[in-house]
């Protein structure tokens, strides 16, 4: 017997929610709070405070840390709801964390207010937290309060550099998608800033330690070369999705196949002399569209059966989210976001006005158009 994992259950643990939209500790958490504790620990011990004092300290660090990168994550999410975008989640994970918002009929502005509300909470949070370390008389509060103000400060600043996938490269991606009108370029120029930021990383290490009338130690590279290590992965994927992008740019109708929509109740003999060469959905009673017609099923009905043989029995049944609405002037881009979003191999696509059917979208005819435009482009 297998079952179906829960949907939330690939996000992680579920630990609150904001203003309805569901927050998620990532299963790759932990592991930052126990390298945290790791490294940290012996640093931050005291001999006057015993040996568990300085693991201690780490481990409230990770705690505030965390905090730290909900309240980054939780400005970008209320920042997308303001500007009429549905959230889908938070998750702060081994990198941070990211939050999942519907960015259909975005705009450059919305994208680059979206991005910069979050480092900036991060900055306005350092100085919130060194103006109460001025109150604190604690020595271990203050302790811990420097190095959250410090680390907030730290990576306020780190995801203001102009390069994707931290939120500076949103900025500069909206602003290339601004002053071109193509968001592909946007996404293009954006990642290839955001590798020259994952290389400018390695090297301002390198060229410290050199400075400083040393050489660089293998350990002390770990952490540049991992973060670098992930700047390289997002900014090529976004430098990938800004091509994909510019060879979906052309109109979403132009890969739309003719389709009839028949009653369920209509007979196999009728659909034939109905619609030759033209894709088949059957409806439901209510009129809405429920599968499409086999053609291997139906060439197994007797010819002579095939005037007694409802379209509904030899039909691939679509989940409900198959119908699509769109407006007149969408561009594939939309088509393919929508689709991949809910994991449809086919969308009956209808006018988002009237409601009238344009036509099926399948996305092996999809995936066949943009390839070929990306090979002459000479993107594979």
């Amino acid at each position: 017997m297998s079952t179906r994992a829960r949907p939330d259950a690939a996000h992680g643990w579920r630990i609150g929610s904001l203003a309805g939209t569901p927050v998620y500790l990532g299963r790759s958490w932990p592991v930052i709070a126990v390298v945290i504790v790791v490294i940290f620990g012996p640093n931050l011990a005291r001999p006057d405070r015993g040996p568990e004092y300085g693991y201690l300290l780490a481990g409230g660090y990770a705690v505030l840390l965390l905090a730290s990168v909900l309240v980054h994550e939780a400005a970008h999410a209320l920042a997308a709801r303001w500007r009429g975008h549905p959230v889908s989640r938070i998750v702060a994970d081994v990198w941070g964390g990211h939050t999942v918002y519907d960015s259909t009929r975005s705009s450059p502005t919305t994208t680059a207010l979206v991005a910069v509300v979050g480092p900036l909470s991060n900055l306005a949070l350092a100085a919130v937290v060194w103006g109460i370390r001025g109150f604190t008389a604690n020595d271990t509060a203050q302790t811990l309060l420097g190095i959250v103000a410090f680390a907030n400060l730290l990576v306020g600043f780190f995801n203001l550099l102009p390069g994707l996938p931290l939120d500076g490269g949103q900025i500069v991606s909206a602003l290339v998608w601004r002053a071109t009108g193509s968001k592909g370029k946007g996404l293009v120029a954006a990642g290839w800033l955001g590798r020259v930021v994952a290389v400018a990383t390695v090297a301002w290490f390198v060229l410290r330690a050199f400075l400083e009338g040393g050489t660089p130690q293998l350990f002390d590279l770990v952490w540049p070369v991992a973060i670098a290590f992930f700047l390289w992965q997002g900014a090529s994927g976004a430098v990938r999705a800004g091509h994909i992008h510019l060879a979906s740019a052309s109109r979403a109708s132009d890969v739309l196949e003719p389709l009839v929509l028949v009653p369920g109740t209509t007979s196999v003999a009728e659909v034939a002399d109905l619609a030759p060469g033209s894709w088949v959905a059957a409806a439901d009673p209510n009129g809405w569209p429920v599968g499409l017609l086999d053609a291997e099923s139906v060439a197994q009905v007797p010819v002579e059966s095939r005037d007694r043989t409802a379209v509904a029995s030899v039909t691939l049944a679509q989940p409900a989210t198959w119908v699509v609405a769109l407006p007149a002037d969408a561009v594939l881009t939309d088509l393919i976001r929508v689709m991949s979003d809910a994991d449809l191999s086919f969308a009956v696509v209808v006018d988002e006005e009237s409601r009238d059917v344009r036509g099926l979208a399948r996305a092996e005819r999809i995936n066949s158009v943009v390839g070929a435009e990306l090979a002459r482009r000479g993107r594979h």
